[in-house]
């Protein structure tokens, strides 16, 4: 492998409407809000022209939603990578959250297909932030390793692009946040990896003003 792609999911329910958990049935797990689906839409088309060819994805909703509109833009999989989800930050949830499981996120998303050799790690309740990201970075490592032979893209969280990071280019890697619906690119050189690009958003419709979104 030479080159990996990261990117965040696009914006949430929640962080459009602030009430929208007081109702829902699974209010750990929001999806989209609308204008992250056209988030979502336009980093498939940017990613379109990027030579991925696998998709890996966390298996949060977001997360799963914003893959799904990229592989359907690329035509390609979406392999869910538990390693790759959420922190599990006792701050935020008060049990361990149970993000939907491979055949009902298949049976919305017809490009989702569970790990084929199992996942290479899952997340435990609590984690610390510094375990998060080790966790994160492990599952990078494996999955670099796995699919040496592709061009992919991880799909996830913040935290996600950061742990990936830290796994590969080294943990003293600066921390500026994530925008949502960002693309990072990270090559290896002579068994390096280095990142090449950070946060990027000019597919994005709101261009520049989408990098400050780091929430």
């Amino acid at each position: 492998m030479k080159t990996l792609w990261l990117a965040r999911h696009g914006n949430r329910k929640d962080f459009v409407d602030p009430d929208w958990a007081a109702t829902a049935d699974r209010p750990h797990d929001p999806g989209l809000s609308p204008d992250g689906v056209r988030q979502a839409q336009q980093l498939g088309r940017r990613v379109a022209d990027l030579g991925v060819d696998r998709i890996l994805s966390s298996p949060f909703l977001r997360a799963v939603e914003t893959a799904h509109h990229v592989a359907t833009r690329v035509d390609t999989r979406v392999v869910l990578a538990p390693g790759l989800g959420e922190w599990f930050n006792d701050d935020w949830f008060d049990t361990a959250p149970t993000p939907l499981g491979s055949e009902a996120l298949s049976s919305q998303f017809d490009r989702v297909t569970p790990p084929p050799n199992g996942p290479c790690l899952k997340p435990s309740f609590p984690e610390s932030r510094h375990r998060a990201l080790d966790r994160i970075g492990t599952t990078g490592r494996c999955l670099t390793s796995r699919h040496s032979n592709s061009t992919p893209l991880l799909i996830g969280h913040g935290i996600t692009v950061l742990g990936v990071l830290h796994g590969l280019v080294g943990e003293d890697v600066p921390d500026p946040g994530c925008p949502l619906a960002s693309l990072t690119k990270v090559v290896n050189r002579d068994g390096t990896w280095h990142v090449a690009l950070r946060n990027d958003t000019s597919h994005l419709e709101n261009g520049d003003r989408a990098a400050d979104r780091l929430a």
